[in-house]
């Protein structure tokens, strides 16, 4: 079982390596079908976390600060997204139905972007970061995954390889940030769990590396394609998760 576990880190690592996203999605059926879901998302939350630190930094502070700066009117819309999407399940909203219509949204916006390759957002579109920031803050809150829209919008901005995945990487660990801050006083992991989680790190780290190696040889639009095709099994997962539950 450990060395099931073990390659299903790593595969999730690789991954991720490559197209700077898709951990959990590929984890999470994985483990859950050897361990309970509580020790799955338990195992997985410091990779989730510490995964996206080296690629939203690759090339230095410098390049870090400037993906920040990009990402402003993203970050300006997530803030009040996460808040919004914690609030709504706080109040005793229907988390299954929330989790089926984030799933959904994926769904059609994934196929969307499919179907229309053509799409393009202009770096002088303040206004879709914003609107994608809220959007997938929105869903942080709600479901616990705040990436996929987002990274529609870096997709449509023109980003790929390297380019992609530190700009997803840095949002994904602000938004990380900002949701656990929301969070904050809702209960926590015990030390257990987070020594389990330790553990994840290394064949994770293995496969990341391994990904990386492996994402500058894609071809820009099979790279946008894998993205599309990612997010759009985040939509069915989260509809499969609200369909089951």
């Amino acid at each position: 079982m450990l060395a099931a576990l073990a390659f299903s880190l790593v595969l999730a690592g690789t991954v991720k390596g490559t197209i700077g996203i898709g951990m959990p999605i590929v984890a999470f059926p994985l483990l859950s079908a050897f361990l309970e879901v509580r020790t799955a998302v338990a195992l997985l939350t410091l990779p989730l976390v510490l995964s996206n630190i080296p690629q939203a930094m690759e090339n230095g502070a410098g390049a870090g600060l400037a993906r920040l700066r990009r990402l402003a009117p993203v970050l300006l819309g997530t803030i009040p997204g996460v808040a919004a999407g914690v609030l709504f399940v706080d109040t005793g909203s229907d988390p299954q139905f929330a989790r089926a219509a984030a799933g959904s949204a994926l769904i059609v916006t994934a196929l969307l972007m499919l179907a229309a390759p053509k799409l393009h957002v202009g770096p002088q579109h303040v206004a879709a970061g914003v609107a994608a920031g809220f959007l997938g803050g929105l869903m942080g809150g709600v479901a616990a995954i705040p990436g996929p829209i987002v990274f529609v919008f870096l997709l449509a901005k023109g980003l790929r390889g390297s380019e992609f995945t530190g700009e997803a990487s840095m949002f994904l660990v602000v938004s990380s940030l900002v949701l656990a801050f929301v969070l904050a006083g809702t209960g926590s992991f015990n030390w257990w769990d987070v020594l389990i989680s330790a553990a994840a790190l290394a064949p994770v780290a293995l496969g990341m590396y391994v990904g990386q190696k492996l994402r500058d040889r894609i071809a820009p639009e099979t790279f946008k394609r894998l993205v599309l095709f990612a997010v759009l099994a985040s939509g069915l997962e989260l509809v499969r998760r609200a369909v089951l539950a």
